[in-house]
């Protein structure tokens, strides 16, 4: 149980939080997002997602709880206040308090080695406060190698279907521990947030095989390449069939991070017949990504990939693509996905083409360079005319937009650059949009 300070420190910042989703100006924000997430004409949304900034605005250090699962709740609850008082972007905030179940995903029977300097330094971020995904970075450490697996083309006998594992006792025990600390001021509730709604097939690929190997296997062995991404597709779905049987899917239609950016605030989901004890995937958002897969033609694409890719997405209630790869010579395959609705236009898209060919049909995802504001100088002026340039095309096109600053790990400790940037994009979408 929690000791009396720890308690205190969580039901003090549960409070806050509160104060904060109650206010006039959180319900207007849920309302607009609501609207651009059913295509209606509203301003961009302008989002600021800091991710491994979070650890130079908030340093683990700094915090109060001494329970190491309670000290991360303690930082979720503080990256919310953060986000409303120190961000000061478009993200709601909801008086909820979101519990994951105690869960892992099993291999898929081929180990994949990792090689990285100072491991143990390197620190959790949350992606988002109300998301239980994390990811860990050090700005200072450099990258990490990864040793393919697939040597030979007969290692693919050796893949296996992946397992979810659920701890129902611990899980159990921290849904109570919730109650106990927030009822009467939170709703508490069990939400887990799934890698496997937001992607994997392609990363999954090259993590297996090799970017290198992976592309020259595009052209000397299609054949076998398309025998892979068969035999990652069917685990991936098996993933998905055991979440939905399990009962271990949750909505994602509140003021969660959705997919690969994007707040998932909507009135369309769950869809007709929905059962809380028993979320389907067409209850949720969720999508797939092929950053791994940049440089490939749009042919190449088309034949190779999207036909494993698209039955994932349209499991989901609304589909989401993209990450970092650039979409633009892509999207008229994308537009396939019978329920496409938001597509990550990258720092490397051609905006132009891709306004043109969204228009107002879907979520234009935008997502500006993130080195505007991680490089030794903040350039405000050529921030604000980039993003002036890009509102422009997008309204000619009467996009649905939203813009959001990304894939951070530094901000050179400099952190008050992330208001700065969202007061700029505020001022640069008042200037073009009125």
């Amino acid at each position: 149980m929690a000791t009396d300070h720890d308690r205190d420190v969580l039901r003090d910042l549960a409070r806050r939080v509160a104060e904060i989703a109650a206010l006039p100006e959180h319900e207007e924000k849920r309302r607009a997002i609501r609207a651009l997430n059913r295509l209606e004409a509203v301003p961009p949304r302008i989002y600021c997602f800091p991710e491994g900034v979070w650890l130079e605005i908030l340093p683990w250090e700094s915090l109060s709880c001494a329970d190491p699962l309670l000290r991360g709740w303690e930082m979720q609850l503080r990256l919310a206040i953060a986000t409303h008082a120190f961000l000061q972007d478009d993200q709601p905030l909801d008086a909820v308090f979101n519990v994951p179940w105690d869960a892992e995903i099993s291999g898929n029977g081929l180990q994949i080695q990792e090689t990285m300097t100072d491991a143990d330094a390197r620190l959790p971020y949350y992606i988002h406060p109300f998301s239980n995904l994390r990811l860990s970075s050090h700005a200072d450490l450099g990258a990490i190698h990864y040793a393919r697996p697939l040597q030979a083309y007969c290692d693919i006998e050796k893949l296996r279907t992946p397992h979810v594992t659920v701890n129902q006792e611990r899980s159990a025990e921290w849904l109570a521990w919730a109650h106990e600390i927030f009822d009467g001021i939170l709703t508490v509730r069990r939400r887990h947030h799934w890698w496997h709604t937001v992607g994997g097939v392609c990363q999954t690929a090259v993590m297996l095989r090799g970017m290198d190997t992976l592309m020259l296997d595009m052209l000397d062995e299609p054949n076998w390449v398309q025998e892979l991404l068969v035999r990652l597709a069917a685990n991936h779905n098996a993933v998905l069939d055991q979440l939905e049987s399990g009962g271990y899917l949750s909505l994602n239609n509140g003021c969660e991070w959705i997919n690969n950016g994007g707040i998932g605030c909507t009135d369309e989901l769950p869809a007709a017949g929905f059962d809380p004890e028993r979320v389907r995937c067409r209850d949720i958002w969720g999508g797939q990504e092929s950053q791994d897969l940049i440089g490939i033609s749009p042919a190449m694409y088309e034949e190779l990939f999207f036909p494993h890719l698209k039955p994932i997405i349209e499991r989901f209630g609304r589909g989401c693509y993209g990450c970092c790869e650039p979409l633009h010579d892509w999207i008229p395959v994308l537009k396939r996905v019978r329920n496409l609705r938001r597509v990550s236009i990258s720092p490397w898209a051609d905006i132009a083409k891709s306004a043109a060919q969204l228009g107002r049909d879907y979520v234009f995802c935008c997502k500006p360079h993130p080195a505007a504001v991680a490089t030794d100088r903040m350039d405000d002026e050529a921030i604000t005319r980039s993003l002036v340039e890009t509102f422009i095309l997008t309204q000619r096109h009467d996009c649905r937009v939203e813009v959001m600053l990304k894939d951070l790990h530094t901000v050179q400790h400099e952190t008050r650059r992330l208001p700065r940037w969202v007061a700029l994009a505020k001022a640069a979408r008042a200037r073009v949009y009125g």
